[in-house]
Formats: structure tokens, C-alpha cells, sequence
């Protein structure tokens, strides 16, 4: 039996060579997917603004760069380490109507301490472990997005017990690029995708281009070339996979390879969303993991 389908109210099995998607094409894999609409849910709907608070901590001799919002289950959200957390303050914001939202900086990125040489994504993956034992953290939902979904799969895969899911957003990590300059021009094509990331994100990443240059520099070749197959098969922790269907830089088949190594992994699709929809569509982001963190997997 192939894995289930839950589309707008509906549920079925797998049968077919493609499924429509929330207005999306998704082709499949020829294996039984689990892949979920998204429709507007209460998150979209309520209007309270977050205020976050900041503090560093040290973790292994380095800075981190903490905020904290909301109350409920928390969710600890890694930014992408070549922006910063504010990028996401709309997305945290939306989280905080309905969870303890913590947004970490990590080391070679934002307003963390800068690197004496570049980290590979295992090292980060320590950092985090060991950042959440210093805050006292447990059965967090751990999200990432893009480079740092790189880094949230390697804490689930090999620092699992203060974990009770992961949500991984157009991660890096499954059939790269293979260059620099090709994962360059994928990003390019989608800056008329994405206005708003484009806007809160480019002071952040010339930012650290500035500040943290050799991280950032060295992090873009890992964006190009990583393959985390390896990892994403260790992988036991509760999964949801939430994807753009407008991605080119991670396109949906890679979502697609991960889901085919985690076991219990699900795969929601944003069907107007592109790489960075977590900033571009908060609110339906929110939604979507409000839903995963009650145990609904992300489904309406």
C-alpha cells in the first residue's frame, strides 16, 4: 500500500502517475506519496502583532543570537545562514499566535559572533543541539529553511531526542546544483517570485557577505555541491517537508527524493509559493505548521 493522500476535504490512495495539487501539477515518483494542500486556516485570520525579544547566549566558545515570542509548544526556527532572523519577522509573527516561537542566529551569520574559519553543516548541527540543551529545550519543533533545513535534517538525524518533529522548507541538500555560479542564476529567476524575501532579505545577506564573508562564501559552495542523502536515511524523527511549487532553486523533486528516505515524512506543497514562500506567504506557512505541531500532519 502506498502512503495516503489528503486533498481539500478528501482522502485516497495513490493510484495514477500525477497528482493536482492545490492548483499545482506535482508528477510523481512512481511510490505512493504523502502530499497535502494547504488552505487558509486560522493563523490567516487573526491579527495580533508579535513582539519578539533578543539576547545572545554562548554555545562552545561562539554567540548566538536568540529571540523569543509567543506562548504554547515551542517551535525553534533557524534562519538561513545567509540572511538573518529578521528576514523572517512576518513568519514569526504568524507562528506567535499559536506557539513559543524562537528564532536562532548561528555562528558566521547575522548578529551571531563570526567565524575564525567556515563550518561544515555537521558542525552547525552540534551547535544546535547544543543551543537547545543550554536553553533548557525539549520536544521542540524544529524548522529550517533552505541552507538551514541542510542543518535542521542533520540534528534529526543524529541529535533526535530533544526533537518531536522537523519541518524542512525547500531544503538544500538533494540533487545540487553542482556550481556556484548555477545555484546563482536559479536564485535570480525567482526574485520576481518573491518581492518581499528579496526586500527584508538583501541588507541581510550584503550584511554578511560583509561581516561574515568567508562563511558566506563557503556556505554557498556547500548550497551547490551538498548531498544529504546519507543523513535524510537516518532520519526517524516525526517529518513534514513543506515545499513551493514555484521553487527553481530546490525544485520539487528533490522534496520528492527526500520523502522517498524518511519514513514518516510528509510532504505539504505551496502551490503559488516559491523557494522562499516562508517569508512571502506567512500566514499560510503558519497555518501549515500550526497543524503539523497539533498532529495533522499539515492538512487542512
Amino acid at each position: 500500500m502506498g502512503k495516503r493522500v489528503r486533498r481539500s476535504g478528501t482522502t485516497g490512495s495513490c493510484a495514477g502517475r500525477s497528482l493536482l495539487v492545490a492548483g499545482s501539477y506535482v508528477p510523481r515518483s512512481g511510490r505512493g506519496e504523502k502530499i497535502l494542500p494547504i488552505s487558509a486556516g486560522p493563523a490567516a485570520r487573526r491579527g495580533a502583532r508579535a513582539e519578539g525579544r533578543g539576547r545572545e547566549i554562548r554555545v562552545g566558545g561562539e554567540i548566538l543570537y536568540v529571540t523569543e515570542t509567543g506562548t504554547g509548544k515551542p517551535a525553534v526556527l533557524l534562519p538561513s545562514m545567509l540572511i538573518d532572523g529578521a528576514t523572517y519577522q512576518p513568519t514569526v509573527e504568524a507562528m506567535a499566535r499559536h506557539a513559543r516561537v524562537l528564532v536562532l542566529e548561528l555562528p558566521g551569520s547575522g548578529r551571531a559572533s563570526r567565524l575564525r574559519a567556515p563550518w561544515t553543516l555537521e558542525r552547525y548541527a552540534r551547535c544546535v543541539a547544543e543551543a537547545l540543551r543550554a536553553l533548557r529545550l525539549e520536544r521542540v519543533t524544529l524548522i529550517g529553511h533552505s541552507l538551514s533545513g541542510a542543518v535542521a535534517l542533520i540534528v534529526a538525524a543524529l541529535y533526535p531526542e530533544r526533537l518531536t518533529g522537523v519541518v524542512l522548507v525547500d531544503s538544500i541538500g538533494f540533487d545540487p546544483p553542482g556550481s556556484v555560479l548555477s545555484l546563482v542564476l536559479a536564485r535570480a529567476a525567482e526574485v520576481l517570485l518573491a518581492p518581499r524575501f528579496v526586500a527584508r532579505g538583501t541588507p541581510a545577506l550584503l550584511h554578511n557577505l560583509r561581516f561574515h564573508a568567508r562563511s558566506a562564501l563557503s556556505l554557498l559552495r556547500i548550497a551547490a555541491t551538498a548531498d544529504l542523502s546519507g543523513h535524510a536515511a537516518r532520519v526517524r524523527v516525526r517529518t513534514l517537508l513543506a515545499w513551493g511549487a514555484r521553487d527553481l532553486t530546490v525544485p520539487l523533486g528533490s522534496a520528492l527524493a527526500i520523502q522517498r528516505l524518511i519514513p514518516d515524512s510528509t510532504l505539504v506543497v505551496s502551490s503559488k509559493g516559491s523557494h522562499d514562500w516562508i517569508v512571502e506567504r506567512p500566514a499560510e506557512f503558519a497555518d501549515v505548521v500550526a497543524r503539523f505541531m497539533a498532529g495533522s500532519g499539515g492538512a487542512a
